[in-house]
């Protein structure tokens, strides 16, 4: 009689073992399924916020000036938050937020002749703007200083020779202007966001 009564408490226990162990794996496949689905949602949001347009004027620049296309993709929504109507206050005209100025300048560069109003044309506001980010990339040597370029000028080559804001003549420390400091952290922020979303 004791030695059923000690096999049948056996049998609770390794049931109740087992009940114990499908209940862990249970919760634990909720809790990867909820993370799973929390990881997809903060991503949409992530890209409902950060997102892809354009594409086929940003893939052809990106391959005909060799630029990153996160950091295309970050000047654009940064400058304009890709709306193509977009004008500024100072005349900056488009998505990449190009000055005619500067546009009729890029132009002299490239021997091209263009109306300032096609400015406004997506296609070519994202090949001039893109033609001018690697024109600063090259004269520079280097990303941040071509980003505050591309937002305060030839001015950069001012800060360079500044060793209060440059100790090699090369790199930025320091930007003078808190406007383009801010700037240049919003883009390189965007650019890691775009990279790390859809191009890692």
């Amino acid at each position: 009689m004791a030695k059923g009564r000690r096999y049948k408490r056996k049998s609770h226990r390794l049931r109740n073992f087992i009940l114990f162990l499908l209940f862990i794996a249970v919760i634990g496949g909720g809790i990867l399924f909820l993370s799973g689905n929390l990881h997809k949602a903060d991503n949409m949001l992530k890209k409902s916020v950060y997102p892809i347009k354009y594409s086929e004027y940003v893939d052809k620049a990106a391959e005909d000036y060799g630029l990153d296309r996160g950091l295309i993709y970050a000047m654009i929504r940064t400058e304009s938050k890709f709306n193509p109507n977009c004008e500024s206050s100072v005349g900056a005209v488009g998505l990449m937020q190009m000055m005619p100025e500067s546009f009729r300048w890029v132009q002299k560069l490239r021997g091209t002749s263009l109306d300032d109003e096609q400015l406004s044309d997506p296609a070519v506001n994202i090949d001039y703007g893109c033609y001018l980010l690697k024109y600063f990339l090259k004269h520079y040597g280097n990303e941040r200083c071509a980003i505050a370029a591309y937002n305060a000028g030839f001015v950069v080559t001012d800060w360079l020779k500044d060793s209060r804001y440059s100790s090699d003549g090369k790199t930025l420390k320091e930007i003078p202007y808190p406007e383009t400091e801010k700037y240049v952290k919003k883009v390189e922020h965007s650019k890691d966001v775009y990279n790390e979303l859809y191009f890692s």
